[in-house]
């Protein structure tokens, strides 16, 4: 495949085994493919199920974004606005007027070649056919025609072939590596490299002789075990100090959560990784005690008796001078006193923030503050917003502190309702104004895709589980929108099967075709949502779960 995809491209020979790897992975998978448009063809998958190349039934050899972000040097890159590559990813070819000189030499009609933004020209963002001879272009701009008909961009459904979720980089490597020439060895050098090796083994005796003067581990170990004792207020003022790191700084929770779950975020957030910073070693010795001792100092609001606890709300920088004071440490994320360590991947709660992203109606008061209109923002940073607002334009009510005498801009968001209306009567009709978008992260691992994304547009999505009855009376459960939250769908479906004890199969929703679908037989409801919410840390507030198995009743 190598040599083909070599001759194919005119790519140098003599290049170094990892330069070779970065164009075709030593182990290659290969599958068959049909489009909606009818084309078929094969697609080339890495190890970690990544699309490398692709061709049609009529086509040469292609190579993926992916591909191209680790050799970019295979294809001559046609530049463009950035922009307009948001449109490529919508599926349209690339026009000529929308595209930047000079040209590589290379980009000649009919020749695969890559498209990339001039913010990032390394950076391949899709990969088509030219349709003109661009070479000898010197100006695009008021020409007409396409200059690129574009087969394949990042984000479409080869991407969402990928096992992992892939990142676009910020930069690529386009160094050409090649294997350096032998230089002929005389007997002199020989001798001397011989030398040096006896000065070598010289040195190391030296080094073990001191390093047998020095004290043992153990005894080093000894003495830091007692310089690094810590007494109980110590403890405690971590775990305080823990707490309000989590209220103040994001991502921002949503509750209600119980308290298990509540606590891990504790545990996240504390300033130090040393295994004496235990509940256990707090004067509360338990979870249950420390927060309730925290919602008599006015930081929660719990719900609940004994162990099971809800925390129902907290505190804000608005209502809690505390945390309006608090100045956040650096967090080192471990994982909670006593637990044990696990092999399977994801098994950490996952963590839901939601942000708000201004629109037209609110964009007058970030431009009074001079505050960025394309930012996403949490609730807690839109009431920062507003009651900055409010303290610039002296709006509060002298004689009522708690009510807020409305200007025009304001009065725009009340409905015609009365100037004069409470801080939190005004908060809730603006926040409608800003555009709902989420994000979820897992906390246990900092460099998964899903932590460098961009908040999503919309509601959190949820996961599906249906029970229902299939001709012959067999029970199935089907699972669908699982892959929102970075779930591989033939992960699941392997991990069901065993889970289960019975068959189980991939494929598309029938309500809705663009999503995945896991199906195993019997009525496996409790099980699904055990793996969802243990293994994958899902909320169970992400999950519905209907049973139509059980026919209407009749009156």
């Amino acid at each position: 495949m190598l040599s083909t995809i070599t001759e194919l491209y005119a790519l140098p020979t003599g290049l170094t085994k990892e330069c070779e790897e970065r164009i075709v992975p030593s182990i290659v998978k290969q599958t068959t493919f049909k489009s909606i448009k009818g084309y078929t063809g094969t697609i080339y998958t890495d190890e970690a199920q990544t699309p490398i190349w692709f061709k049609t039934k009529d086509s040469e050899l292609i190579p993926t974004v992916y591909t191209l972000w680790k050799a970019p040097f295979i294809l001559p890159i046609v530049k463009t606005h950035p922009h307009v590559i948001e449109v490529l990813e919508g599926g349209a070819d690339l026009m000529l007027p929308g595209s930047v000189p000079p040209f590589p030499e290379r980009c000649l009609k009919g020749r695969i070649v890559a498209v990339a933004s001039t913010h990032k020209p390394d950076v391949v963002m899709a990969v088509g056919r030219a349709c003109l001879d661009l070479a000898p272009l010197e100006r695009t701009i008021g020409t007409k025609g396409v200059a690129v008909e574009v087969y394949h961009t990042n984000g479409d459904m080869l991407y969402q072939l990928a096992k992992q979720k892939i990142r676009v980089p910020e930069e690529v490597d386009t160094e050409i590596q090649f294997k350096p020439e032998e230089p002929e060895v005389e007997t002199t050098e020989i001798v001397q490299q011989e030398a040096e090796v006896h000065t070598t083994q010289e040195e190391v005796r030296e080094v073990r002789e001191v390093r047998e003067e020095e004290p043992s581990e153990p005894v080093v170990e000894k003495l830091a075990e007692e310089v690094a004792t810590l007494t109980t207020e110590d403890v405690d003022y971590f775990f305080k100090r823990s707490l309000m790191q989590t209220l103040t700084q994001p991502p921002e929770l949503v509750l209600p959560l119980q308290a298990s779950t509540f606590m891990n975020h504790i545990v996240n957030n504390l300033s130090s990784d040393d295994n004496s910073i235990q509940m256990k070693k707090t004067s509360w010795k338990k979870s249950a005690k420390f927060l309730k001792a925290m919602e008599k100092d006015g930081f929660l609001k719990l719900k609940g008796k004994g162990d099971d606890i809800t925390v129902v709300s907290a505190a804000t920088k608005d209502n809690n001078e505390e945390l309006k004071n608090f100045v956040p440490h650096k967090a080192k994320k471990s994982k909670p006193a006593g637990a044990k360590p696990s092999s399977k991947t994801n098994s950490s709660q996952l963590i839901l923030t939601k942000y708000y992203k201004p629109t037209s109606p609110v964009r007058p008061i970030l431009n009074d503050l001079d505050m960025n209109y394309t930012a996403f923002y949490t609730s807690n940073e839109v009431k920062d917003l507003i009651n900055k607002y409010i303290a610039k334009h002296e709006l509060v009510n002298p004689k009522n502190k708690k009510m807020i005498l409305c200007d025009d801009l304001l009065k725009s968001f009340m409905q015609g309702k009365e100037a004069s209306q409470g801080r939190d009567k005004i908060m809730d009709p603006i926040l409608k104004k800003f555009s709902e978008h989420y994000k979820i992260t897992n906390p246990d691992d900092p460099d998964s895709p899903e932590n460098s994304e961009p908040p999503r547009k919309g509601a959190v999505p949820q996961v599906k589980i249906i029970t229902e009855t299939k001709i012959g009376r067999k029970l199935i459960t089907r699972v669908s929108n699982f892959e929102a939250f970075g779930i591989d769908p033939e992960q699941l479906s392997s991990e069901l099967k065993v889970r289960c004890s019975g068959s189980s199969t991939i494929g598309q929703n029938v309500q809705n075709p663009k999503l995945v679908e896991v199906t195993v037989q019997g009525p496996h409801s409790k099980i699904v949502i055990d793996l969802l919410t243990k293994k994958y840390g899902l909320h169970t507030t992400w999950i519905s779960f209907e049973d139509k198995s059980k026919g209407k009743k009749k009156k």
